[in-house]
């Protein structure tokens, strides 16, 4: 029988919970900052959908979390898919298209990007573990650098009630987010986005151009500080596979 891993405490956020209401842009994305601390274990299942030069494309993502292992396990409509796990020290890879694995120890942030002086889009949140540099599951769990990079340069919407993947959830529009002089650049250009009431973590994000739904990743399922089992975060290489470093 697989051990289960059960929740463990996680830090404790300045703010357990929003208060009643609708709160305003600037309360939701500071509540939103916090969202990793108010959660022990974590299951979250995003589906990313797109438009691309050979047509429409549909990747799966799946986020386990129960610190200090998470994984992330990205499938492709080809059927090809990659991992990514770790225990907090060692980080593993899988590459099922190219048959590759990698293992490296995990390197610690920099010192000093927890001082209270540095900006809250320049930190690094490194007591609470390891999580891939990019992608969507790392945006959903840690959605403080999208908040104050992206969203927070926007013409902001008022926030909306909604309900997501059965979850409660908050939700507002940021038109014309950041302004990149680049040929094509287009003013109609804004993101819809969803965030979890009771914890901060995205749920959804919609790319628009004017009214066309370009891309959007959003949570088809979700559990929070429930057991996972041990097995679950353990990377089975299939035989054949070549050990890049």
């Amino acid at each position: 029988m697989s051990s289960q891993l059960a929740p463990s405490s996680s830090l404790a956020p300045s703010r357990a919970a929003l208060p009643l209401g609708l709160p305003d842009a600037t309360a939701l994305f500071a509540f939103a900052a916090e969202a990793e601390r108010r959660v022990a274990t974590l299951r979250l299942r995003i589906k990313e959908q797109g438009q691309s030069a050979t047509g429409s494309t549909t990747t799966e993502i799946e986020l386990l979390v129960a610190r200090p292992h998470a994984r992330v396990t990205t499938r492709k409509a080809d059927g090809t898919y990659e991992l990514w796990a770790t225990d907090g020290s060692v980080i593993k890879g899988y590459n099922s298209a190219t048959k590759t694995a990698t293992r490296r120890p995990h390197r610690a942030a920099p010192t000093g990007l927890t001082e209270p002086g540095i900006p809250a889009a320049s930190r690094v949140p490194t007591s609470l573990g390891p999580l891939p540099a990019r992608g969507w599951a790392t945006t959903f769990l840690r959605p403080s650098s999208f908040c104050t990079t992206v969203l927070a340069g926007a013409v902001l919407g008022s926030v909306e009630a909604r309900v997501i993947a059965g979850r409660a959830a908050l939700t507002l529009e940021a038109a014309a987010p950041r302004t990149i002089e680049l040929s094509g650049d287009r003013a109609d250009f804004r993101y819809r986005v969803a965030f979890d009431r009771a914890t901060g973590i995205l749920l959804c994000v919609e790319e628009f151009r004017g009214e066309t739904l370009m891309r959007s990743a959003c949570v088809t399922a979700v559990g929070i500080d429930e057991q996972i089992s041990a097995s679950e975060f353990t990377i089975e290489l299939p035989a054949g596979t070549i050990p890049l470093y």
